[in-house]
């Protein structure tokens, strides 16, 4: 699809897409019909078809002018970028749709790419786009560094959105306090958690749609992201209270003869226990996987099943979730967990309040945690050594 803001009064008229026109339908537009094909528009006069002026849309082949690309365009791009959305780009940048249309469509011609293709009700960025995204990233947090280094952010008033992307496990633990927290220190601000489950957390602090993102899984080393360590869960044997395994203990061989649940976001990925059982020669017999630890409890009760999660679980459990947390019976990594952000926001004075906030509830959780594992061990939702 391509956009158009008003018809051309003559054949060879520039035109302007904000609204929706097919690919490859003629249209009419006064004493002129156009078609509009991929990338390209094709002019024709009323009088006999003849073709007056075939036209590029994009400009492929001339030169861009640097005076007509203006900062407002650079942040219409680095919000779409973010936000996937003409709706939700406007409403961050406090315009229209309209406005908003009509700035991407500047931006097509004078960077000669679609930069943006629709993908059911999300706009997805081209290769070019993607490509240009750290550039024009890095210019943008440059200038608002200049600025900010003049200005004092204060959380009690700023109206900033914040966007934190959070596993489910994280999420189980955090969500209360951050929203308590952040409510409580930035009572105008808004805050959106976004879920970021397995290899796509890299992406979308890389692609800028989330501020940071705590996860424990493995992230690769990328010099565009900072990775800072907040600490490490130790991973448990989570079971039925009612099974065998919880009243009778946990030994290896009844471990290797038990059915297991994975858990898993992409429903593939193998854990940490299996890499444990790998270096050993063994493997554990995984009969099903669930994508989050939310269903835990029911997926878990009345049967003999076992599944890993780390110990940071122990708050949201009590005698009604009816899981039990045992000691494996061989040594298992604990699990990292880090804050991921992406260096060119890494001094931003917002991003850095935020992670401040999310280390703070960190800290309050593993402290928490601490004092929960202390006390009736072996019981539900207690460990049992």
């Amino acid at each position: 699809m391509l956009f158009a803001q008003q018809p051309p009064q003559s054949p060879g008229a520039m035109i302007d897409f904000d609204q929706c026109w097919s690919r490859g339908v003629d249209h009419r537009w006064g004493g002129a019909i156009f078609t509009v094909q991929a990338a390209s528009v094709t002019f024709n006069t009323s009088l006999g078809g003849r073709v007056v002026q075939s036209r590029d849309f994009y400009g492929r082949g001339s030169a861009m002018n640097f005076v007509d690309m203006d900062l407002n365009l650079l942040r219409v791009f680095d919000v779409m970028m973010r936000e996937r959305s003409v709706t939700r780009a406007a409403a961050e940048l406090g315009r229209t749709q309209s406005a908003v249309s009509h700035s991407l469509s500047k931006l097509r011609y004078l960077l000669k790419d679609e930069l943006f293709t629709r993908d059911g009700g999300e706009m997805r960025p081209t290769p070019r786009a993607v490509d240009l995204l750290s550039d024009i990233a890095a210019a943008l947090a440059t200038i608002r560094a200049s600025i900010d280094r003049h200005q004092v952010f204060n959380p009690a008033t700023t109206r900033r959105n914040f966007r934190v992307g959070l596993t489910d496990y994280h999420a189980m633990i955090f969500i209360p306090g951050l929203i308590r927290e952040f409510s409580r220190q930035a009572p105008n601000a808004t805050l959106n958690v976004i879920p970021a489950n397995g290899p796509d957390i890299g992406s979308s602090v890389y692609l800028r749609q989330v501020d940071c993102a705590l996860t424990g899984a493995a992230i690769r080393d990328d010099p565009n992201l900072l990775k800072v360590e907040l600490g490490q869960d130790r991973l448990f044997c989570a079971v039925w209270s009612g099974s065998k395994i919880a009243r009778g203990g946990m030994t290896l061989e009844a471990y290797l003869a038990s059915s297991h649940l994975q858990i898993s976001a992409d429903g593939q990925a193998e854990g940490l226990a299996d890499a444990a059982l790998k270096q050993r020669g063994l493997r554990r017999n995984v009969v099903a996987t669930i994508s989050n630890y939310l269903v835990l409890p029911w997926a878990l009760r009345g049967t003999e099943l076992i599944t890993h999660c780390g110990d940071a679980i122990l708050q949201m459990l009590d005698e009604r979730s009816e899981v039990s947390l045992i000691s494996p019976p061989l040594p298992i990594s604990d699990v990292n967990a880090w804050l991921i952000v992406h260096r060119q926001m890494a001094n931003d004075p917002g991003t850095k309040w935020l992670r401040e906030v999310i280390v703070g509830i960190y800290n309050e959780s593993q402290a928490k945690r601490r004092r929960s594992s202390i006390v009736d061990i072996g019981a539900p939702g207690r460990p049992k050594q």
